[in-house]
Formats: C-alpha cells, structure tokens, sequence
C-alpha cells in the first residue's frame, strides 16, 4: 500500500476524473506526468493549484443546489457528492489516496471574494441568511425563457433584437474555428438496397446493403424540410454529428433497424458558436464569472433540452437562438446531444460540407437502453393540492 506523505503534491490525471468539464481543464492545462492516484503517465493537474480548487467548487455549484448538500438544511456534505460525480475513484490503487484527496478538497475555502473565487454556501447578510444556491445547469435565465413562453403566442421576429444583444455579449468567448476538412457524421435508417451474396457452390450467403449516400444522407431540400430543433419547416440545415455513435442516437433508431452512416467534410474553415460543455471553462474562475454564465448556460441548455415529437413547438425559441446566431455570420452551432456521447454541428449552408464514401457503414440496432426517474403521480386530480 503506497503511504502519502505530507509534503507530497497529489496529481490527478484526466482518467481519475469523471465529470466532462474537469477532464477538459486537465487537458487544456498539456501537463503530463505520473498520477498520485493511479500511478500512470498522463495528462495531470495539481489538486492543490487555484484551477483545481475552482473548478471543483464551480462544478459543485453547477450541478448541486445548496441544500443538496449544506448539512444545516437536510443535506449530507458536498465530499459524497464529489467522490459520486466527479472522481473516478474506481481508478485509484487504493483508499487512502482517495480519502487524502477528499481532505485536501474538504480544506477548500467554502467563502470567496466575489471576483476572487467561488463559493460554494449562499452565507449571511446583516445576520439574516441570503437566499440558498442554485444549481445552475437547473436555474435558467428568466429574460429568455420569458421570452420562449411569449413565442407561444407572439411572432418571433419580435424578440431577434432581444437575443441578438444577449448573443453578442458572448461572441468572443464562443467563437470557434472548425477548420477545412473536418469530419462529421449523419445517420439515416434504411439503406439505398441489399442483395443476398452467393457463396461456393450456389448457396445463399448473407446479406450485402448498400447504405444511403450523396443527397440521400444529406440534408434534405427546402420543399421537404420539416421543422427541427434549429430550423423552421421549408429551411434546411445540415445536421451531423462529431461521432458515429452520436449520429445514430439522435435519429432514435428501434432495435433490428438497419442504419446508413455517412461521412461529411467541411469544405473550408468554419466560423461556429460553441454552446458546448467546453465553455465552462471560461467562467468556473469566480462567483462573478460564475453569474454571467448563467445566460449563456441557459443558452446551451434549451439546445440540448429533450423534447417529446408531440411538443415540437417548444423549439421556437432554439430556432429563434438560430435564427440570430446565423445573423451574427457564424456558418453554425455545437452544442451537446442529449442522447448521444458527442456534440451536435448544425450548418446554415448545407453546402459548406459535401459527402464522402469513407468510413460509409450500414449497422443494425442491437438494442436501445432507457433510463427513467420516478415523477409523482395520483389516481384524480382531484387528490391534488
């Protein structure tokens, strides 16, 4: 059993970590060395250095609301909830580096400086307490769902000034290039045709597809364009995806159905709003940064927002996040999926990507996996209070 002495620095590297955006951190940083924890060469970063400290308590802060975890209102400690969500602690060669990583987070300062650091309990104010943290994946900006529950009943056009100006604030920071000759993938169920092969001595063999290619994989033309997350119907986008599975997932496929993969290029550099998990990075630093995430984050949010195909209405207000994103002369969007493991690109001009047979692949769908959480429920309305 290796014993941590208490002068050593612990090191934890990309592969000790769970969550998304602390794993981006420890890339970003391009250290690599020897992990304390698991005793590979990887990238690492010092638990002990400012970002670490940061991004830990900001990643608690993103996904935990206070009372998830302040003790004086029913909470049991935010150290089960990092060991739970944010350490990859099934990686470490033994207890005691987990249990001597989760004192050093444990010592972390839990009240900064507004501008200074994040702090991760709401405190008091003239001896009365402020009101508790929210998470803030879960605390949307109210100017723009506001705005997404007056679509129910306004024009869109009416509001594009409104989230033009909240866009605009965040342009530098969600700028990205994608340069020429990146890859990305569609799926299509079916296949253009299949032909059963004849082996030795005339009998049949297995089945040989041919997948959907070209224009048949690709975005469909204006006149057939039915309404999307980010285009209205008669608008086409091409949609892809940064992965094969990814590509699949969002199409939903049903076990036994037989899926086309297609690859796309892009045809020169790409100039795309990044809504992606990687813009937490720029914003875990403070409190205050941590507040003027909050607009973006809601942004990214309502892209990756799971909706029912009989509440397709709700995406007027990601069409109309589009709609202004594109007036800004970006070619496009990345955001997360919320089905897959990958992001999501949307470009404007279906055109600005053309197709390969490379990497084409026709595959059958084993199986679909569910995940579901209890909601309440009564036997009449009439029960409800």
């Amino acid at each position: 059993m290796n014993e941590i002495k208490v002068n050593d620095q612990i090191q934890l590297c990309i592969e000790c970590a769970k969550d998304i955006r602390l794993k981006k951190l420890i890339r970003n940083n391009g250290v690599k060395g020897l992990c304390t924890c698991c005793e590979n060469n990887e990238f690492i970063i010092d638990v002990e250095g400012n970002e670490f400290i940061q991004m830990i308590k900001a990643l608690i802060r993103y996904h935990f609301s206070e009372w998830d975890y302040n003790k004086h209102w029913g909470g049991d400690g935010y150290i089960p909830l990092i060991e739970e969500n944010f350490i990859n602690k099934e990686n470490f060669n033994n207890q005691d580096i987990c249990d001597e990583l989760m004192d050093i987070i444990d010592s972390f300062k839990v009240y900064e400086n507004y501008d200074e650091g994040v702090s991760i309990f709401a405190g008091y104010s003239d001896g009365e307490q402020n009101p508790l943290l929210q998470a803030i994946k879960a605390n949307l900006d109210y100017s723009i769902t506001d705005i997404a529950e007056k679509l129910k009943t306004e024009n869109y056009f009416k509001f594009e000034d409104q989230i033009t100006k909240m866009l605009l604030k965040y342009v530098d920071c969600a700028e990205m290039l994608i340069k020429k000759e990146n890859g990305f993938y569609r799926a299509r169920t079916g296949v253009e045709d299949k032909k059963r092969s004849v082996i030795t001595g005339g009998f049949e063999g297995q089945d040989i597809f041919v997948p959907f290619s070209g224009t048949k994989i690709g975005a469909p033309p204006p006149g057939i364009a039915g309404i999307g997350r980010l285009n209205r119907a008669g608008v086409t986008y091409l949609y892809c995806a940064t992965d094969k599975y990814t590509a699949i997932s969002e199409i939903r496929p049903h076990p036994g159905d037989v899926v086309s993969i297609g690859k796309f290029i892009t045809n020169r550099d790409l100039r795309i709003f990044d809504l992606t998990d990687s813009q937490f990075l720029n914003f875990y630093q403070s409190d205050k940064r941590l507040r003027e995430f909050g607009r973006l984050n809601t942004f990214s949010e309502l892209m990756q927002q799971v909706i029912p195909p009989a509440e397709r209405h709700v995406y007027s207000i990601t069409q109309l996040i589009a709609d202004c994103i594109r007036k800004l002369d970006f070619d496009g969007i990345l955001f997360a999926s919320s089905v897959g493991t990958g992001d999501n690109l949307v470009v404007f001009e279906p055109e600005l990507l053309h197709y390969t047979f490379e990497e084409a692949e026709v595959v059958e769908i084993k199986e679909v996996n569910y995940q579901y959480f209890q909601r309440e429920c009564r036997k009449d309305v009439s029960e409800i209070f």
